[in-house]
């Protein structure tokens, strides 16, 4: 099989037509999306309509049950707060309905797709420690499974026991006939990097190998979607110094709880 594997398309329609126009071009068989339809973005509906229209399997995020009220946004930055209230109200009935359908797990023959991590859809794993942690969680869960797919971190990432598989943002690498692995395609709808493009992945399991792409979209496009909708304009791309500076304020929120 040859997958599409997406995440984090944050209600980015602009990058998601991209990043699937691409994938379409790579005779994919089908998609796997590991959550985050919703959030940060201008076009929630459509998003997630044009998601769940794809062949193939798709999770929850923690957006996503944070819209549904599943979650609390408490662990969230202000911008994320803000977007994910005005989410709420924007998203239309059908689509509420198709968010509460899906799993916060899925399995593929012996690839399982997951959010945050194996048990916790609002964990980040960005750690070869974490990330080896993971494959114990998934041996313990989903006896047989040899492929992890995980979002949430918006950073691409191929991880096996034998190390760190991928050492730049993009490229092909060998995931070996015996090793368990784990493998984020970074952020579709939301670059935290100085390139702004979509991340994609495709799996191809008969191959062993997994290739991680950056596909241009019209970033200026998205910004005025936001900019219509009284949404900041910045958030379909926040490069990772920013980032950072919001994580450490909500981690200083959090202690002081």
């Amino acid at each position: 099989m040859r997958y599409g594997v997406i995440a984090d398309v944050h209600a980015n329609l602009h990058a998601l037509d991209a990043a699937l126009a691409f994938l379409s071009r790579q005779r994919v068989d089908e998609y796997l999306c590991a959550g985050d339809l919703v959030g940060y973005g201008p076009l929630p509906s459509e998003s997630v309509r044009r998601v769940l229209e794809l062949p193939g399997r798709c999770v929850a995020g923690n957006h996503d049950l944070i819209v549904l009220g599943r979650l609390t946004d408490e662990r969230c930055v202000a911008t994320a707060r803000a977007s994910l209230r005005w989410t709420r109200a924007a998203i239309a009935d059908d689509v509420h309905a198709a968010l509460a359908r899906l799993p916060l797990g899925a399995r593929a023959g012996a690839v399982v797709v997951r959010h945050g991590s194996v048990t916790d859809p609002q964990q980040y794993v960005l750690s070869e420690r974490q990330a080896l942690a993971c494959l114990d969680e998934l041996e313990r869960a989903e006896p047989g499974a040899r492929i992890l797919i995980l979002g949430h971190t918006h950073r691409p990432m191929a991880v096996s026991r034998r190390g760190r598989l991928l050492r730049r943002p993009a490229g092909t690498v060998e995931l070996g006939d015996e090793d368990a692995v784990v493998l984020n395609p970074g952020a579709v709808g939301q670059s935290r990097s100085r390139d702004p493009r979509a991340r994609v992945m495709v799996l191809d399991t008969d191959a062993r190998t997994a290739a991680f792409h950056a596909v241009a979209y019209d970033v200026a496009a998205c910004r005025r979607a936001l900019a219509e909708r009284g949404l900041p304009p910045d958030s379909c791309h926040v490069p990772r110094s920013r980032l950072d500076e919001l994580a450490g304020a909500v981690a200083r929120r959090l202690s002081r709880a």
